[in-house]
Parts: C-alpha cells; sequence; structure tokens
C-alpha cells in the first residue's frame, strides 16, 4: 500500500511543498493535488516544467520504489499542504522519465537548442511591465526612492506574465511550425491545458481589485506626521 507524507516550509515569501510517496509495489499512477490558496509552480529543466506537473499538482506513473516530489506556491503554509488524490497500479505502463520523444521531452533530454549566454552580445535587461507601471503611478516614484514590489509578490507575477506570454503565443498560432513552437514554449500539452482554463485571468483580476480598493484606502489616509511629532 502507498503510504504518503508531506511538509511545506516559507521563504522569502515562497513556500516549498515537499511530498514522499513510499511503498510503490508497481509502476504506479499516483495523483497529488495541492491544498494551499496558491497556483503550483512546479520544478523544470531547461525551462520546462517537469513531466506530469501542472497548476494544481503533479499526476503520473512513478516507478516502484520511493520518490520524492517538491514545487512552490506563493500561498500561506496553511493546514495540510497536499494530499494524494489518487494511486492506481499500472504494472504495464512506462513510469515518467522513459521518453516519449514528445518536444518537450527532447528539450528536457537534451537541452534548449539555443546558443549559450555568453556567445550572445549583452543587452539592457528588460524590467517587468507590471513593476515599471506600479513604480512610475506610485507617489513619490520620481524620487530618490523608487517604488518596487515586494519580493513575495514579485515572482507571482513573473510567473503569471510568463504564462500570459504563453497563452498569447498559443493563440496567435495559425500554422502546424507555429502551433508546434507556441505548445513547446507553453511546456507540453497537458500545460496547453492548464493554460485553457480562465483561472489565470480570473486570479489576476481578484488580485487587481483588491490592490486597487487597498491603494484607493492608502490614498485617503493622510498621516499627520508633523501633529503625531508634537504628541509622541
Amino acid at each position: 500500500m502507498v503510504t504518503f507524507d508531506c511538509s511545506a516550509s516559507r521563504h522569502d515569501g515562497v513556500t516549498l511543498v515537499t511530498v514522499h510517496l513510499r511503498r510503490l509495489d508497481v509502476p504506479t499512477r499516483v495523483t497529488v493535488r495541492n491544498c494551499l490558496d496558491g497556483p503550483v509552480w512546479p520544478p523544470r529543466s531547461e525551462g520546462l516544467p517537469e513531466a506530469g506537473w501542472s497548476e494544481t499538482g503533479f499526476s503520473g506513473v512513478l516507478a516502484p520504489g520511493a520518490h520524492a516530489l517538491g514545487y512552490a506556491t506563493p500561498a500561506q503554509p496553511e493546514g495540510q499542504p497536499a494530499e494524494l488524490a489518487d494511486a492506481v497500479a499500472v504494472p504495464e505502463a512506462d513510469p515518467i522519465g522513459a521518453r516519449s520523444g514528445g518536444p518537450a521531452d527532447v528539450v528536457r533530454e537534451l537541452g534548449d537548442p539555443l546558443p549559450p549566454a555568453d556567445a550572445v552580445p549583452a543587452v539592457e535587461p528588460r524590467e517587468s511591465p507590471v513593476a515599471t507601471a506600479e513604480a512610475s503611478s506610485a507617489p513619490g516614484a520620481e524620487g530618490d526612492h523608487p517604488v518596487r514590489l515586494p519580493s513575495a509578490v514579485e515572482p507571482w507575477l513573473a510567473e503569471m506574465e510568463r504564462r500570459v506570454d504563453s497563452a498569447e503565443a498559443l493563440a496567435a498560432a495559425e500554422t502546424l511550425p507555429e502551433a508546434t513552437a507556441a505548445v513547446r514554449g507553453a511546456g507540453g500539452l497537458a500545460e496547453v491545458r492548464a493554460l485553457a482554463d480562465d483561472g489565470d485571468e480570473r486570479r489576476l483580476r481578484l488580485v487587481a481589485r483588491r490592490a486597487r480598493r487597498l491603494a484607493d484606502r492608502r490614498a485617503g489616509a493622510t498621516i499627520p506626521v508633523e501633529t503625531l511629532s508634537t504628541l509622541a
């Protein structure tokens, strides 16, 4: 019988979840579901999510033995971080790790065919549009203390920006080569299916509404520094 346990720890605004699966006697299809209130940031190889991972967790066939799975999420580690949703023995199935020959598997196995970074002329890094817009619109941003996004927020927005870029590329693909490149860039068909859901848009709009309400409240809270200084 498969045994399951998990743990979570918080580091620099990111929660790291570790899952242990033991006593797999035969190849077993397992589904591990994230229980925290936030998206899964899966492990990656050559820039692509490892096989079996999606925004909600992991699903795939594991070889006999013991396995450790790990992922990150911006959510707070409140309650049990993950659960074993399903575990079914599939003795004839090929465990994850056996190459299927798809584009994403080839990239993971052989690496990205782009030239190495030191062979490409250096260019100025492109600042995140979200960070730039927030900084330029914030009060006092023109002074000597530019406003920057908190470290807990920037990774989540960067991941959302990457997913939006992938969604736009998939939506714009009109030819087979373009579709193939877009699917590869998204991380494979499993990631394409996850992107097809409108969850990203709903989460972004929810965050935007809450941030706007808080910004309006903060704008209306004028702190009388001089008066408070005389009373302190």
